[in-house]
């Protein structure tokens, strides 16, 4: 296993890297570019699967992404037909994530941009919306909202 203050470090050097690069806007097209690479290369090793649904395919990538350490826990609760409340646990690149928001710069957000890039090949887009930010239980919670592009 990669160190978790490694792989967080790494993180925040990236992002800090590209963000000056780029700069924000642009760094934000990045990541989500990133999220389609990192789908695609999920799929054609075969460590993630298009559901039958969205939230199907969310859960596959969340599984997927609890077995690479990349999050502890990652809980999707359905609340609609296509609404979820998505309860994130233990995130590796939580720190550096809010080290580059707090310096107004763009994070990865990997698991979200992965996802983003799986509803996007099954035709849907999300809207999400903060609901609670724990950064002394590690704990991020939001509302993601399926709709057909």
């Amino acid at each position: 296993m990669v160190d978790e203050r490694f792989f967080d470090t790494l993180n925040y050097c990236i992002c800090s890297a590209v963000n000056k690069a780029v700069g924000k806007q642009r760094a934000r097209e990045v990541f989500r570019d990133v999220g389609r690479f990192h789908f695609k290369a999920l799929r054609e090793n075969g460590a993630v699967k298009l559901g039958k649904t969205p939230l199907e395919t969310l859960e596959n990538i969340a599984r997927y992404l609890e077995k690479s350490g990349y999050m502890n826990r990652i809980e999707i609760r359905k609340t609609g037909e296509n609404e979820a409340i998505v309860d994130m646990y233990g995130v590796s690149v939580l720190d550096s994530s809010v080290k580059l928001t707090d310096e107004d710069r763009e994070p990865s957000h990997i698991m979200t941009n992965t996802m983003f890039a799986a509803l996007d090949e099954m035709g849907y887009e999300a809207e999400l919306i903060d609901l609670l930010f724990d950064k002394e239980a590690n704990h991020v919670r939001e509302k993601w909202i399926i709709k057909p592009k």
